[in-house]
């Protein structure tokens, strides 16, 4: 079969959609470039708002209007496909519902539904596969049995790889629906993941992006290769982070670099900083902050103040200086005063993140918060929206001209426009005319000025 591939929402489905694409190369199929030369459509879905839920629906249906005449098979997976799967079958176009916990068998859930769909052995163009998520999908709002499949080499080019290393969530904040989507907290075994990134740097690719719902709650006691039984104990994310870096290539020439995806703001403490003196870590935390008000983080269920999440950016700046702290926040939750508002405001504009992440709030069923009262008004939400998101593009633009004239190495990735893109380790976009045959590449450049959606690079 021709398979297309539709992601939604956060970096884990990336990583998941990822390995799927991976398990259907493996089992001798094709990858589409577009659902018009697609015999299945593949949709990951989201829920964490309701715009994303509504994006999920249009996608699901999406074969309906895009390949009319021939037989396009859709199969929905995903968080709306778990949260709403009696509303996700009966869409029109829909084939099959594989739910979160059945997503990592979903190739053998394919093949058990659809026996006689036909494997084609002609040539199809492959999509390509880089992780470079839009805006807002780092979320973080945003394990048990691991596929095995081989890692295949794709052709079209290797720069950034996702890899999951847990899933699920303990946490029970009042705005979150990913609890019940995607279960309990549970986290790969370090030797698995270790093999898996081994294999991704052999492959090719020159970073790796650590990821999960909360990949700072990872833990697991499984023994790591070439350890004795007896030297087994709990692993946290700062042991399995050392791990990995001992896995990767090391040179200058060949170095693949990490990076790591949400980390909550109560679990980063010195261990996990000090892990900074390796500089192949790209020095990028993110931490969700959700709102710069005591009170509304306390209706929230967030286990921490203001004042103390301030003090740990405070402290992360510098222990690893030149970090990019980006965060997420909700506007609008339910009983946020114009009081509440303004303090959360004036902590972001202080804290001076290098992105902000703004979301209006979004009612989930069964959440606490959908039952909450006093809701703020559309209207009013829409406006307090257009002063943060305001903010949040000041601050992002300081922390670039902060870096003016300064000298960075970038990871280059597929050219646009007739231009070389890529990302510093500290997650500044960066283009260059110079770059556009560098893909695949880190190299120095002097960052000389600013350009919408990043900087302009000179090449050393």
């Amino acid at each position: 079969m021709r398979v297309f591939f539709t992601n939604l929402g956060c970096k884990l489905n990336q990583a998941e959609n990822e390995r799927l694409t991976r398990d259907f190369l493996a089992a001798g199929h094709l990858v589409a470039a577009s659902l018009d030369d697609a015999d299945l459509h593949v949709v990951n879905s989201c829920t964490v708002t309701a715009a994303a839920a509504r994006s999920s629906r249009q996608a699901a249906r999406a074969a309906i209007r895009r390949a009319p005449g021939r037989p396009v098979l859709t199969v929905l997976t995903g968080c709306y496909a778990t949260a709403s799967p009696a509303e996700a079958a009966g869409l029109a176009g829909v084939d099959l519902v594989v739910p979160n916990r059945d997503k990592e068998r979903l190739l053998e859930a394919v093949a058990r539904a659809f026996p006689g769909a036909a494997q084609t052995d002609a040539p199809a163009p492959l999509a390509g596969l880089e992780s470079s998520a839009p805006a807002g999908t780092e979320a973080g709002l945003p394990g048990g049995r691991s596929s095995h499949a081989h890692l295949l080499h794709l052709p079209h080019g290797n720069t950034r790889a996702l890899v999951k290393i847990e899933d699920g969530c303990d946490m029970r904040c009042a705005f979150c629906i990913i609890p019940a989507t995607r279960g309990r907290q549970r986290s790969r075994p370090p030797a698995e993941v270790i093999a898996e990134v081994r294999r991704l740097a052999d492959d090719g690719y020159r970073e790796i992006v650590l990821t999960g719902v909360q990949i700072s709650a990872y833990r697991a006691g499984a023994a790591l290769p070439g350890r004795e039984p007896a030297s087994v104990r709990p692993l946290g994310l700062a042991h399995l982070v050392r791990e990995v870096l001992a896995a990767l290539p090391a040179a200058a020439g060949g170095a693949t670099r990490l990076r790591l995806t949400s980390i909550a703001p109560w679990e980063l403490d010195d261990e996990l900083l000090a892990l900074w003196s390796d500089r192949r870590l790209c020095r990028h935390l993110h931490l969700s902050l959700q709102s710069g008000a005591d009170a509304t983080l306390r209706r929230m269920r967030r286990p921490y103040r203001a004042g103390g999440y301030a003090r740990l950016v405070e402290r992360a700046r510098a222990a690893v200086p030149g970090v990019a702290v980006t965060t997420d926040v909700i506007v609008g939750f339910p009983g946020e005063t114009a009081a509440e508002f303004e303090e959360s405001l004036a902590t972001v504009a202080a804290l001076g993140f290098a992105k902000v992440h703004v979301f209006p709030f979004s009612p989930r069923p069964g959440t606490a918060a959908a039952a909450l009262p006093d809701a703020v008004p559309p209207a009013e939400q829409r406006q307090r929206m257009a002063r943060m998101i305001a903010v949040a593009e000041r601050s992002e633009q300081d922390f670039r001209k902060a870096h003016l004239g300064r000298r960075a190495l970038v990871l280059w990735e597929r050219p646009k426009d007739g231009r070389g893109q890529g990302l510093t380790d500290n997650y500044i976009r960066v283009f260059s005319s110079a770059a556009t045959a560098l893909r695949n590449q880190l190299t120095e450049v002097e960052l000389v000025a600013l350009t919408p959606g990043g900087m302009i690079g000179r090449l050393s």
